[in-house]
């Protein structure tokens, strides 16, 4: 007797973990992807409880670790690349244990879950209408190599294609209809430039007037590429959002390469790679607040549903744990009921994690404005830089508080309960 069928919108780390587990409870599975299934594009991102036991338990934290960045830290620098503080791997670092650059991760995801019988990839595919009835969804599928539209039914779609999400638009209405995206005021770029010894082991942060970032972080000590980020702390920059509203990437190439046209320290030879980087995606960053995250037999996930944005560090461990539970409550109960309890379990934690540190002001407080307030920024980053040090020399490093948990229900005796089953 043939199983319900699933559509993912999304092959990213929250489609893809989903798709794993559904097939583990023999779900019929499509995942579609615009995307390429080869494209590297993304930043760096860690793994960390409890989204770590999801991982473990799908039997992938091996392949994992051999696609670590092997960064070895932080280096806040100034503008002579002098540094103003290093924090080595784990506590306050920004640098994980588990670092991966986002496209290594998918990779690992959407392979893992490619392996079971019952789960199919289709990339370069995208959903052009769908339309719901009692007991279905009927969707028209587009392939964008071939051009050609087939019409397919499943018991349930999942819209997993992040905060742009063409799923929640095509079922729930326009962003505008909804109210539902939230600007922190940034914008962000990502794309890789070739690498130089500098670049490796540390990542290197610069703080530049009017609120600039460039952040450049190591990929593999054998890459030959560096990863970068530009992060601009602003909520009016017309040009830019101009050119991210049109998805034009030249045009928002040349908007970041005004931006940061007067700045020194290793800025001229990132802008002028970065007309060049092929993996170059930029946008403003918005949260995603809805008041629900399913119709029917439609249900959203991730970015799609909730995205947090970088400034909270959660938009990973939320995508991993949302597929999880979203997986766990399906196949408990086959039907629209499951995304009641999935949205009943997760919505406060969700919510919670979507609160940017500091009361919303951590990117104006850690991206100043002016020349004083950097100066002083890096003397706090230098004080607070020996100070662990010297705990450390002490032998004293178990004073250190643990980073702290996000408080939720994913007890490794419930995971492994469900891999059980």
């Amino acid at each position: 007797m043939p199983s319900e069928r699933v559509l993912i919108c999304g092959a990213g780390v929250a489609g893809s973990i989903l798709a794993f587990w559904l097939a583990k409870h023999d779900f019929q599975v499509v995942v579609v992807e615009r995307s390429k299934a080869e494209q590297k594009a993304g930043q760096g991102i860690e793994i960390e409880e409890p989204a770590l036991k999801v991982v473990k338990l799908m039997g992938i934290l091996d392949k994992l670790k051999e696609r670590k960045t092997g960064e070895m830290g932080f280096n806040l620098v100034d503008q002579q690349s002098r540094s103003c503080g290093i924090f080595e791997v784990g506590g306050i670092s920004p640098t994980g244990a588990l670092e991966l650059m986002r496209g290594d991760l998918t990779e690992v995801l959407y392979k893992s879950a490619d392996e079971f019988a019952n789960v199919t990839f289709q990339f370069e595919t995208t959903i052009q209408s769908l339309r719901q009835t009692q007991d279905k969804v009927i969707v028209d599928l587009e392939n964008k190599i071939t051009k050609t539209t087939r019409v397919a039914e499943f018991d349930f779609v999942v819209g997993a294609d992040g905060v742009k999400s063409w799923t929640r638009q095509l079922v729930m209405g326009s962003p505008e209809k909804l109210n539902c995206f939230k600007s922190v005021g940034a914008f962000v770029a990502y794309f890789s430039i070739p690498k130089e010894d500098q670049d490796w082991p540390y990542s290197r942060l610069c703080h530049f007037t009017d609120r600039r970032i460039v952040w450049m972080r190591p990929i593999g000590k054998e890459s030959k590429i560096t990863s970068v980020y530009l992060i601009h702390v602003h909520d009016d920059v017309p040009n830019l959002r101009r050119a991210n509203a049109a998805g034009d990437r030249l045009k928002q190439k040349e908007a970041f390469a005004e931006l940061y046209s007067d700045l020194d320290w290793e800025t001229p030879r990132v802008i002028e790679q970065m007309m060049r980087a092929e993996n170059f995606y930029s946008d403003e960053l918005m949260q995603v607040k809805l008041q629900k995250w399913s119709q029917h037999r439609v249900v959203l996930l991730g970015d799609a549903a909730w995205a947090p944005t970088p400034f909270t560090g959660e938009g990973n461990q939320l995508a991993i744990i949302g597929a999880w539970v979203l997986g766990q409550e399906l196949s408990r109960n086959p039907s629209p009921v499951a995304f009641e309890m999935y949205e009943k379990r997760l919505r406060s934690y969700v919510e919670n994690a979507q609160s940017i540190p500091l009361g919303g002001y951590a990117p104006y407080i850690f991206n100043p404005q002016t020349a004083w307030g950097i100066w002083l920024l890096r003397t706090i980053v230098r004080l607070v830089s020996w100070t662990v040090r010297a705990i450390s020399w002490m032998n004293l490093a178990r004073m250190l508080p643990d980073k702290p948990q996000n408080d939720f229900d994913l007890k490794i005796e419930e995971v492994e309960a469900e891999v059980a089953r």
